[in-house]
């Protein structure tokens, strides 16, 4: 197993299993940009240090990654805190491999570099903004750019990298970008309202109390809807089996979390018999119609 395979096994439940879908060349791009932006989200959520000090490191970043993706692991150098205090030990691996990332990162493409690099600025600063912030008492559309910023650009930034590697998507571009972000940010308000219990007791509050759990499941699925249609543009537009199926698995998952929210409340979580139906389901055959019938 490489470091790459290693660290996602360690850090993701549900990329891990994506990302291998995808044709070989995007794999390991898309392999190195998740792991980056991984590093961003475990500096947000999970280090034992102060807020300043990680809304300092994120700053940082943001400036001059795109220069320098060097000034990842220079920051996270600098910054003062106990590895052994991160509770998960795969983003302490994280962590330490860093600047092995930024080596890999190094190797691809310089418009795969670009991509990254001014999503994962945009990002990071977009985090630092929201570090610390009680979104409980706020708007919708509060909660709508915490998750754009932390998901929805992640989104934009995969249909970049998807158009690179398929240059006839490009016909597809605008009809792509506008779904992808709806995306990105309907997995990450399914994955809060999941882990509700968990982020209040960490001391995070993204869920604005004026919606209660059905509305927020029914925001989430509107967006699950629109990425509904980004799949099916991808596929129409003849992309590579291997990126239809990565991102209808992503959904299907997804999909399958909703359900189960609505069932059993915060916490639940799909069993790994059903992951292991749902991916045998996307992966298997070769017209797709198994996956789509998943979304």
């Amino acid at each position: 197993m490489s470091l790459l395979e290693d660290l996602l096994q360690k850090t993701s439940r549900t990329f891990a299993l994506s990302i291998p879908l995808l044709p070989e060349g995007l794999q390991r791009t898309v392999g190195i940009a998740y792991l980056l932006f991984r590093i961003a989200d475990t500096i947000e959520d999970e280090l034992p240090c102060s807020i300043e000090d990680r809304r300092r490191t994120l700053i940082t970043i943001a400036d001059r990654v795109a220069e320098t993706p060097e000034v990842m692991s220079e920051a996270i150098s600098a910054m003062r805190f106990d590895s052994e205090a991160i509770l998960n030990g795969g983003y302490t691996d994280l962590l330490r491999s860093t600047q092995v990332l930024i080596e890999a990162f190094r190797d691809l493409g310089a418009a795969q570099q670009a991509s990254i690099a001014s999503h994962l600025s945009r990002t990071c600063r977009g985090m630092a903004h929201f570090l610390g912030r009680d979104l409980s008492d706020g708007s919708v559309q509060d909660l709508r750019e915490y998750c754009y910023v932390v998901a929805g650009i992640v989104g934009e930034m995969l249909t970049e990298l998807f158009i690179l590697h398929e240059p006839g998507l490009v016909r597809s571009r605008d009809e792509l970008l506008s779904d992808a972000t709806a995306f990105g940010e309907g997995l990450q308000l399914v994955n809060i309202i999941r882990d509700a219990n968990d982020d209040l007791h960490a001391g995070r509050r993204y869920l604005p109390r004026s919606l209660d759990r059905p509305q927020l499941i029914e925001l989430a699925q509107h967006n699950l809807t629109r990425a509904a249609r980004y799949v099916r543009t991808l596929h129409e537009g003849n992309a590579h089996p291997g990126i239809v199926r990565f991102n209808a698995l992503n959904l299907a998952l997804a999909n399958a979390t909703v359900e189960a929210l609505r069932e059993y409340g915060p916490g639940a979580r799909i069993r790994r018999e059903e992951v292991e139906n749902i991916l045998n389901q996307v992966v298997s055959g070769d017209n797709l119609t198994d996956a789509f019938e998943l979304i």
